[in-house]
């Protein structure tokens, strides 16, 4: 497996796992994605349609090698919600950011939300990239990145 193949399978794995815990964290706490929903001016009834798209989309980048349609999904999710949060910010609005469910503990959106978003998309468009018959390596990439996730929000108060 050459570089580039492992940065294709590094970078489907790690925006697969990001995916899929910002998923699952709107999942579990359906009352707070509601509510970071509608004090960002969006509509509610997204709290189920944005982790639906955000778990196909992290299946789908685990799983298809020879196409990179979930990749451009993912680049296209993150590219309206990196959008989405500067106007915000530039706006001066300091509402949590509903991007991991409970948003309620989040701290305001800002740069460093920006910024991450921004590393995100960089990962989602390596990922557009052919991927190799190791899978494998994708799935653990997204395992691990869902594990610390999992770990990450049970330390949150």
């Amino acid at each position: 497996m050459t570089i580039a193949d492992q940065v294709v399978v590094a970078s489907r794995g790690i925006v697969a796992g990001v995916l899929f815990t910002a998923a699952l964290a709107k999942v579990r706490d359906r009352q707070g994605t509601r509510a970071a929903l509608a004090a960002s001016g969006l509509p509610v009834g997204l709290d189920l349609t944005l982790p639906v798209v955000e778990a196909f989309t992290a299946l789908g980048l685990v799983v298809e090698r020879h196409t990179a349609w979930a990749a451009y999904v993912a680049c296209a999710l993150l590219s309206a919600f990196t959008v989405f949060i500067f106007v915000e910010v530039r706006r001066g609005i300091t509402t949590p950011c509903p991007c991991f469910g409970a948003a309620a503990s989040s701290p305001p959106a800002g740069a460093r939300t920006i910024v991450r978003n921004l590393v995100l998309l960089a990962l989602a468009v390596m990922a557009t990239g052919t991927a190799p018959r190791v899978q494998w390596v994708a799935w653990l990439w997204a395992v691990s990145v869902v594990v610390g996730g999992v770990i990450a929000a049970r330390r949150q108060p």
